[in-house]
């Protein structure tokens, strides 16, 4: 999964707060693993972007 938008970034964190706290093992479990991961991207992403114009 990748987030490739504020759109798309505002929807996976809508979503990750809806399921946050799935239970182990439970499909939800990997969405919510997978939303994580695309967020954490997607700020990480803005961070280097912000760096790089300063």
């Amino acid at each position: 999964m990748k987030i490739n938008n504020e759109s798309e970034y505002e929807k996976a964190s809508e979503r990750a707060d809806e399921i946050f706290g799935a239970k182990k093992g439970t499909p939800e479990e990997k969405e919510l693993q997978e939303l994580l991961k695309a967020i954490k991207e997607y700020d990480d992403d803005f961070i280097r972007m912000l760096k790089a114009n300063e």
